[in-house]
């Protein structure tokens, strides 16, 4: 049986569970289908349908003071969820906006 027949088949079975009203254990045991199997094909359907959350990039405008800005030069670290990326002076704008750009896009 090829993936495509296999998929077919259980995108059937995805559906006569969704459908039932059962529990995925309850329905199993009345198809004779092992659950973790079902646990399997649920992920792969649900994943498929669900729809893909787009991160709303909020951007917060800084003002600089020049007198405090000649004196100190410490790094200022972005986040970008789990990413930290580190833009100490005299950072490459270029290459940073390259960077935020890349970070968007995953």
């Amino acid at each position: 049986m090829s993936l495509a027949d296999k998929r077919i088949e259980w995108k059937a079975r995805f559906d006569a569970w969704k459908s039932s009203g059962l529990s995925v254990a309850e329905w199993c045991r009345e198809q004779g289908i092992k659950d973790h199997q079902m646990y399997y094909w649920i992920r792969i359907f649900e994943d498929d349908v669900a729809p893909k959350q787009e991160s709303n990039t909020q951007w917060l405008t800084v003002n600089v003071n020049d007198e405090s800005s000649h004196h100190i030069e410490e790094p200022v670290f972005i986040h970008f969820g789990s990413i930290s990326v580190e833009v100490r002076p005299g950072t490459n704008m270029e290459l940073l906006s390259n960077v935020v750009r890349v970070l968007q896009s995953q």
